[in-house]
């Protein structure tokens, strides 16, 4: 700074100089001097930082560039996000934050209802409650309205007004009807009888009626209406409490009765019953025959009270309380016994026919006769349970066949000689592996398969419900069992006694000691198997593939061991993680190398199920 005071007095001494000397001018040779706002001075710029103000302050021909004003730009309230750009809106303090302006605090009355800071707080509503509508009579989320959302005349925290909450009445749940509290619904026991809300659910009681019946005859309000065993709301039984012997009708007009007697439901009854207070009908039968000691029940404080009195007995059931409906006897009647003789009749005058018997001869709709069935297997017949001859107890109506044969010894699914057990005699045809052990002559199949089926049906009288799986079989001449799993095909060898073979039990068997590739010899014949090259229905258009019945193929064999190459693929106990080994490849194979017999790599998930998937058994 010093040096350039010196210069400049040294440049005006020499202008003076030049002046007095005749006006002459001389160059110093001196830089143009800058303003003291370090701009230009004449041709001549000095840097200085970036900053919003139209200038060029760094003098590199760019005024105000963003790379030099980001600092600036980042918090400056004038200049937020860019130069000459401030934070400003009506009733509002800015803050800049990060080169965005913000509404920090806004006049008092005034909010910013719409978040946006360019048009400041331009409302006088203030938000309460978070900016939640709440029942007060105020906008609080400043909409324009109030208390919007909430219904007075159905909402029972604000019934008929904000705040008029209706509490709950006893023993049920509070209701708002019309602005008004009322009796939502009661808890389970409770009943509100008299329909006013004040005292809530006021009746103890639990609904038992059904749409048949509202009323049972017992004693109980079972239709919570206030009254008990009401005749208009009950199902009298059938029942007309028997029609022979002291149990009959005595009357049909009072004509038919004695003296001054009425004909009262079929009974001779005293045209007005003493006023007596009874335990039992036989107090009440000493006054008069027709009489009874008869039940009425009422309610006193929400609980049933019963009292009884004598009244005339009538012929038909009548309902007096707990004991439900029952048939009034005369005092000539004597209980029957029916537990004595089971014969089609009632002996005990009660509308019902041994019904002592009811248990064993119906089922609990006690009115289908109970199935019954005799002999076992073959031998087995259905019926019904009926009286025994002479009366004494029941039997079953049906008699056990005869045995189809002296040994159960066909793998049919069927108990031929009726003793319990299913195939018992049949003896599966095996071949014995070279250095021990055996494993099943042919694929396996289900009891009752033939050369069109594939096992026995479940039920004969149902379209292919469903096989019959059993024991899993080896015999010739039968459609194999496919379509099961792995742990189907482990259980139905378990069951023969045996179990799945080994990888290498079932390798032994198809090629042999001497390791052949397949069970006729080391060359593939693609006719010798059922494999995909071999048409299994030649009649018709087409090749077609499908399993064989087992043994079918002669040349397929190997030390009697049929068919282990094509036909079935079969299961094996041979298994890589959680996957299964299939061996012999089956009826869709057409590579030669997928029907050999060391073919191990074909690998199924255990629950698979498929038409071309079947098993054999070793032991």
């Amino acid at each position: 700074m010093r040096r350039w005071f010196l210069l400049v007095f040294a440049l005006a001494g020499a202008l003076c100089a030049c002046e007095d000397g005749g006006g002459v001018e001389i160059d110093v040779g001196l830089p143009p001097l800058p303003d003291v706002g370090g701009r230009d001075i004449g041709e001549r710029c000095v840097p200085v930082a970036e900053v919003c103000n139209g200038a060029d302050d760094d003098c590199d021909g760019v005024a105000d560039e963003v790379a030099g004003v980001q600092a600036q730009v980042f918090d400056d309230v004038e200049h937020c996000g860019a130069c000459f750009r401030p934070c400003a809106g009506p009733d509002a303090e800015y803050v800049c934050r990060v080169g965005q302006c913000v509404i920090t605090a806004c006049t008092p009355g005034f909010g910013d209802y719409n978040g946006d800071p360019s048009d400041g707080c331009e409302t006088d509503c203030v938000i309460t409650a978070g900016g939640r509508e709440i029942c007060d009579d105020v906008d609080n989320d400043c909409d324009g309205m109030a208390d919007e959302g909430f219904d007075v005349m159905t909402d029972v925290a604000h019934c008929g007004g904000c705040g008029r909450a209706c509490p709950a009445p006893a023993g049920g749940e509070a209701a708002c009807v019309g602005g008004r509290c009322a009796v939502g619904g009661c808890d389970p026991g409770f009943v509100d009888l008299d329909g006013v809300a004040d005292n809530g659910c006021e009746y103890r009681c639990t609904p038992r009626g059904t749409a048949g019946a509202r009323e049972a005859c017992n004693g109980v309000d079972d239709d919570c209406d206030g009254r008990v065993d009401e005749a208009v709301d009950r199902v009298p039984p059938a029942d007309d409490c028997g029609a022979a012997g002291v149990c009959a009708r005595q009357c049909a007009v009072a004509d038919d009765c004695p003296g001054d007697d009425d004909c009262q439901d079929g009974i001779c009854a005293p045209p007005t019953a003493p006023d007596m207070a009874c335990a039992s009908d036989g107090a009440c039968q000493a006054v008069h025959p027709g009489l009874a000691c008869l039940a009425a029940v009422r309610l006193e404080a929400g609980e049933p009270v019963i009292e009884r009195r004598c009244a005339p007995r009538g012929h038909g059931p009548v309902c007096d309380g707990p004991g439900g409906y029952r048939c009034v006897r005369p005092p000539t009647f004597q209980l029957g016994d029916e537990f004595g003789l089971c014969d089609t009749l009632d002996n005990d005058c009660d509308g019902r026919t041994d019904e002592d018997y009811a248990a064993t001869l119906l089922l609990d709709d006690r009115a289908t006769p109970r199935p019954c069935s005799a002999g076992a297997g073959a031998c087995l017949r259905e019926g019904v349970v009926v009286c025994a001859a002479g009366g004494r107890g029941t039997t079953c109506s049906a008699v056990a066949g005869r045995p189809i044969r002296v040994l159960d010894d066909d793998c049919d699914g069927v108990d031929a000689d009726c003793d319990g057990a299913i195939d018992e005699d049949h003896v599966d045809d095996w071949v014995a592996l070279p250095g021990g052990g055996s494993i099943f002559a042919y694929e396996a199949s289900r009891p009752g398969a033939d050369v069109e089926r594939a096992g026995r049906w479940v039920d004969p009288a149902l379209p292919a419900a469903g096989f019959v799986e059993g024991p899993a079989c080896s015999r010739p001449g039968v459609l194999p069992w496919a379509d099961v799993s792995w742990d189907e095909a482990e259980a139905a060898c378990a069951a023969a006694g045996a179990r799945l073979c080994t990888g290498a039990e079932w390798g032994l068997a198809c090629g042999g000691a001497a390791g052949a590739g397949w069970p006729y010899g080391d060359a593939f014949d693609p006719g010798a198997c059922n494999g995909g090259a071999l048409d299994v229905d030649p009649g018709a258009e087409g090749a077609q593939d499908g399993p064989l019945p087992t043994g079918e193929l002669l040349a397929c064999v190997r030390a009697g061991a049929h068919d282990l190459s094509g036909n079935l693929k079969e299961w094996t106990a041979e298994r890589l993680d959680d996957l299964r080994v299939v061996r012999g490849g089956g009826f869709e194979s057409n590579l030669a190398a997928g029907l050999r017999c060391d073919q191990v790599d074909d690998l199924k998930d255990p629950a698979l199920r498929h038409p071309a998937i079947g098993f054999r058994c070793c032991r």
